[in-house]
């Protein structure tokens, strides 16, 4: 029983650092919150995963890029969205003036919701 309760304590502690570090790039711990939406314009974004959270109940972690049309486009990632998009979906990036690796997910414009009906509805014709 004992080693049950280890292994699971063990299990629990890689897992959180394997996040940890894996994201660590973007982790900059800030929240929209912290700043004035006026220091942020809208770009259009890309879902590249969206995870469930062990950590947070019942949300997402969504992993994205933005500046789509650069060779290399920047990533982000958002913890606690409870949107649930699909890879590949897009949405609106909410990106700092000032600091453009500075990002935050912003909002699902309706018209990316109607092309990606539209275009999961071809594919089944």
């Amino acid at each position: 029983m004992t080693k049950r309760i280890l292994t699971l304590i063990f299990l629990i502690i890689a897992g959180n650092s394997f996040l940890s570090c894996s994201n660590s790039k973007n982790n900059k711990g800030l929240k929209y919150e912290y700043y004035d939406p006026e220091e942020f314009y809208a770009v259009i974004g890309r879902v590249k995963k969206n995870r469930f959270s062990y950590q947070l109940p019942r949300t997402n972690i969504l992993f994205y890029e933005y500046f789509l049309e650069k060779e290399k486009p920047l990533e982000g990632y958002e913890k606690g969205i409870r949107v649930s998009l699909k890879k590949g979906e897009k949405f609106i990036v909410l990106v700092h003036k000032k600091d453009s690796t500075i990002s935050f997910f912003g909002y699902v414009d309706p018209r990316f919701r109607k092309e990606s009906f539209e275009e999961a509805r071809k594919k089944s014709e």
